[in-house]
């Protein structure tokens, strides 16, 4: 990866603004799911807001969440979900994961009075190295003694599940030209590098406009095995017709990562002090914008930015891994500082 690009979690982050694009999700249905595609009035897709707080007072936050009628539906309560689940990396425990999103999402709709409750159908897109299919809880279950008494009151439920990375070029390259045959290639050939760059031309062209050429180039770059001046190099090789945007944006990305990357050589102690200023900063005024956190810790922007999505997500092991391994990389701690990096942390992410 390189590594002045300072991208946590590219294949999550690019995943949920692709699929954040009603249009994008219409073509992942139509192409598939062509039966669910049948029955779904798709022009009346709606982004939910898939933030909630469970009984714990901890966050809850799927992917990407939808709600759509059914085709020839007039009644309000025709309606049904499509909870979006990216991973990649198998999770033996996936269907523990989903199926409390489900549950949250029913329970929301029982809250709401007058509102019927509409079928979840949980979708798991999967771009990971490893050949991996997501078991049921029936099958999580299926070695224990008492299986065969205990199974009819096991609660189970199927995926829609889709592994990107079995998928071949031959059918990637039978979809109509758009943005989401952009996103699909990029994400399929993840663990397949060679295929990005030899379809690097076909990639792009999909990308009408610059935040989609900024998304795509991003990723690229974010999970690229090559260093930035070879991606720079492939991309001055390689004839499109969209090349200078990706140019200009690439150049973008370069020179914010050289820049950040100045901001910790220029002084690594007092760039960690502005670190833990902005840990200290976030907890005693949860409230400021990442605008004002920036102005006071004298923090980029997408420093802050990055720093407040992650911490949104309320998982104290993916906080600290991100502080330690993007903010603070080869940047040493003592003992105090370890204690004290431990302490806000847990005041991050417990409120």
């Amino acid at each position: 990866m390189p590594q002045n690009l300072n991208v946590h979690q590219p294949d999550d982050r690019f995943f949920k603004s692709a699929m954040s694009d009603p249009e994008v999700v219409k073509a992942y249905l139509q192409h598939f799911y062509p039966n669910i595609a049948a029955i779904a009035d798709l022009a009346s897709l709606k982004l939910e807001n898939s933030v909630s707080l469970r009984p714990n007072l901890k966050r809850f936050e799927a992917d990407v969440i939808y709600r759509c009628r059914f085709q020839g539906e007039a009644d309000d309560h025709f309606y049904f979900c499509l909870l979006f689940e990216h991973k990649s990396k198998p999770d033996k425990y996936i269907t523990v994961q989903v199926g409390s999103y489900i549950m949250e999402l029913l329970s929301s709709m029982v809250k709401k009075q007058g509102r019927e409750l509409e079928p979840v159908l949980p979708l798991i897109f999967y771009n990971g190295k490893e050949k991996w299919i997501p078991q049921t809880l029936s099958e999580l279950f299926q070695g224990h003694p008492h299986y065969a008494v205990l199974e009819p009151y096991i609660p189970n439920f199927r995926f829609l599940f889709q592994d990107a990375t079995r998928l071949s070029p031959e059918e990637l390259l039978r979809l109509d030209l758009s943005y989401f045959r952009s996103v699909l290639m990029s994400m399929a050939f993840r663990h397949r590098q060679h295929l990005i760059f030899k379809y690097l031309q076909l990639i792009f062209e999909g990308t009408d406009g610059k935040e989609k050429v900024s998304a795509v180039t991003t990723y690229i770059l974010g999970v690229a095995e090559r260093s930035e001046e070879e991606f720079l190099k492939q991309i001055q090789d390689t004839t499109f017709t969209i090349k200078p945007e990706v140019m200009s944006t690439l150049e973008q990305i370069l020179e914010r990562g050289r820049k950040e990357g100045l901001e910790k050589g220029m002084d690594r102690g007092a760039y960690k002090n502005s670190i833990f200023n902005l840990l200290k900063t976030a907890v005693h005024f949860p409230d400021w914008t990442a605008a004002k956190l920036s102005d006071f810790t004298e923090l980029s922007l997408e420093v802050v930015t990055t720093f407040l999505s992650v911490q949104s997500e309320g998982d104290a092991a993916s906080l600290n891994k991100y502080v330690r391994e993007d903010l603070l990389t080869d940047i040493p701690l003592s003992g105090e500082e370890e204690d004290k990096l431990h302490r806000l942390i847990g005041q991050l992410v417990d409120g």
